[in-house]
């Protein structure tokens, strides 16, 4: 039996088949009619039913005795949160949510928080990767979400990727711009380091890490001289004409040639097409980031597409998990520390900031974990309550350009778990307060009557396997000056190089599910710091040598790997390993408004050991 789902992993959100024998999934097929993947799914994808069956599965749920967690019913686990919780003020909690949560557990999710403690301190894991993005385009467009599709790759005749490596991390979509190159357009990749989506640009320009706001003001500035472009707001005119090809050129550490051949490409383009990633917002000035792209954007009438991470991760937004009026993930662990922290679907003790200080305040709090998998959350988890994975349930999923598609439980829960949504109804009770959904399904009526956007839904159409997109149209087009600040971390004597945190091709964020693989782990098995040529000559280090990188805020043992794609004085590290934690590297400095952590420039040192 061949049940139709889709992949828990990146936003593409491609659609394939679980293969079901004896009750048991045993494998995927493709989906020839899935226009995101068009029945090719990437290698995660293919891989993604071997962590259904994963040793690192959660089995009981679990609380904490004396320091150890230990088995119980789930009446014990239940009447245990009530008797930790039920007494705290709004300000004392703090929810936090992700994708691979549906949209009918993220619905319940945030009702459960606003219902049963009167609080809105409600964020999701957008906090640490897009939240720029979603303010931004707010801003600008009165929406928060994307107002693009990915086929609109497929008509552009010119495409500015900046920021982002979407051959490794988001290649199904990466396959449309190819087709779009095939097709005429023009690659222009600007990024910090050669990556694999490098290889294809027909420009590459490799500028200084976090100068990319520069680079896009002087590209503009360039075409509103050449009058390319007309822009009516003088603002921003005004701003942008401070940064001409020779100062740009001196802050990126680029040739001023490459700003006059990425402006001239796109200055002779008619469709033209910005997408960018989390090299772009994950900075302390990532909104401004995303301000100048948009900025660029609307100059040529263009389009402008965030390659935004998980499978659901605007869904979770779209649910209600914002704070509003409450305070975001970063002020409730850094700033604001709560008594009281309820985790849903996420893994914040791997993939925050300065991880040394944030396990220090998660030992603090009464931390409750919903999960599927182990991890390193888990190890200061107060009670963990094992939830099905996606392939144990059936529900929604918006992807990032607000797609809605409809997934099957393929098959029955695995253990003692139990859905998202079901765990919260339950544990509802036992504060006096009744959710009477009896299924996903009731949960998706309930959202289509409550939801902005998603009035427009024909749910018999998308139980039947039709998606459909979110109703939000633009409000309006607003333009904003910003200013390139400099970088959040500059090097010194005693940090010499700079540190960037990176997904990789094989591994999906924390690495819970995607490490699960045997095949996954077969084609990445551990953690590796990508150097230079250059600086490996001068560390005197090879290929699999131990090194120690630390930062004014941490230090972390890993393996080198020497690459003629890095460039002298950057080190690039994933975060997807728990045996070396990349984020203990990184101090909290995060922006302003959006409060979204820089995790992208560091400065650190490194010694052979």
């Amino acid at each position: 039996m061949d049940i139709k789902t889709l992949c828990p992993y990146c936003g593409c959100g491609c659609s394939f088949y679980l293969r079901v024998e004896g009750g048991e999934v045993v494998g995927i097929l493709n989906d020839s009619k899935d226009p995101i993947s068009n029945g090719k799914p990437c290698i995660k994808g293919v891989a993604s039913y071997q962590s259904v069956y994963s040793k690192c599965r959660v089995r009981e749920p679990m609380i904490r005795k004396n320091g150890k967690l230990k088995i119980v019913s789930w009446d014990v686990a239940y009447r245990h949160i009530c008797n930790k919780t039920k007494n705290l003020k709004p300000h004392e909690l703090a929810f936090y949510a992700s994708s691979p949560a549906s949209n009918e557990d993220c619905y319940l999710f945030q009702k459960f928080a606003r219902d049963v403690f009167k609080t809105n301190n409600i964020d999701s894991c957008a906090r640490l990767c897009h939240a720029a993005t979603c303010y931004a385009f707010y801003e600008s467009f009165g929406i928060m979400a994307m107002p693009a599709k990915f086929d609109d790759y497929l008509k552009a005749d010119c495409i500015l990727i900046i920021g982002s490596n979407p051959k490794s991390t988001y290649p199904n979509v990466f396959e449309k711009i190819l087709k779009a190159q095939e097709q005429g357009a023009k690659l222009i990749c600007v990024r910090d380091w050669k990556d694999e989506t490098s290889d294809h640009a027909n420009l590459f320009v490799e500028l200084s890490d976090g100068t990319e706001l520069a680079f896009l003001n002087s590209v503009l500035n360039l075409l509103i001289e050449q009058k390319a472009v007309e822009v009516e707001d003088l603002l921003v005119v005004e701003a942008v004409s401070r940064y001409s090809k020779e100062r740009a050129a001196k802050i990126c550490n680029i040739k001023e040639e490459d700003i006059e051949k990425a402006t001239a490409l796109i200055a002779k383009s008619k469709r033209f097409v910005l997408g960018y990633g989390m090299s772009l917002t994950q900075h302390s000035y990532g909104t401004d980031n995303v301000f100048g792209a948009i900025n660029l954007v609307l100059a040529k009438n263009g389009k402008i597409i965030s390659m935004r991470g998980k499978t659901n991760i605007q869904g979770v937004g779209d649910m209600g998990c914002l704070p509003k009026q409450g305070d975001t993930f970063i002020s409730s662990v850094f700033i604001f520390p709560v008594k009281a922290l309820f985790v849903m679907e996420s893994n914040p003790a791997q993939s925050l900031p300065d991880l040394n200080y944030a396990h220090k305040m998660l030992k603090k709090m009464f931390v409750v974990q919903q999960t599927s998998y182990t991890n390193l959350t888990t190890r200061f988890a107060n009670v963990v309550l094992p939830t099905c994975s996606w392939a144990e349930h059936s529900g929604s999923f918006t992807n990032a350009e607000s797609r809605v598609r409809w997934f099957n439980k393929a098959i029955e829960p695995l253990y003692n778990s139990k859905p998202n949504w079901l765990i919260l109804k339950e544990l509802a009770r036992y504060f006096n307060k009744n959710y009477n959904h009896k299924n996903e399904v009731e949960i998706l009526n309930e959202i289509k009557k409550n939801v902005s956007g998603y009035q427009k839904l024909n749910i018999k159409s998308l139980l039947n396997g039709k998606s459909f997109f979110v109703h939000r149209p633009i409000k309006f087009k607003r333009y904003h000056p910003v200013e390139f600040m400099g970088v959040e971390e500059r090097t010194s004597r005693k940090y010499p190089l700079v540190l960037t945190i990176e997904r990789t091709m094989h591994h999906f964020c924390t690495g819970e599910a995607t490490r699960c693989s045997s095949i996954l782990n077969k084609l990445e098995p551990e953690p590796l710091c990508f150097i230079s040529k250059e600086d490996a000559r001068k560390f005197k280090l090879k290929n699999k040598s131990f090194i120690e990188i630390e930062s004014r805020v941490g230090k972390i043992k890993i393996k080198s790997r020497i690459s003629t794609r890095i460039p002298r004085g950057l080190l690039v590290v994933p975060f997807h390993f728990e045996e070396a934690l990349a984020n203990k590297l990184v101090p909290l400095d995060f922006g302003p408004v959006a409060e979204e952590p820089n995790l992208k420039r560091v400065a650190v040192r490194i010694r052979n050991i």
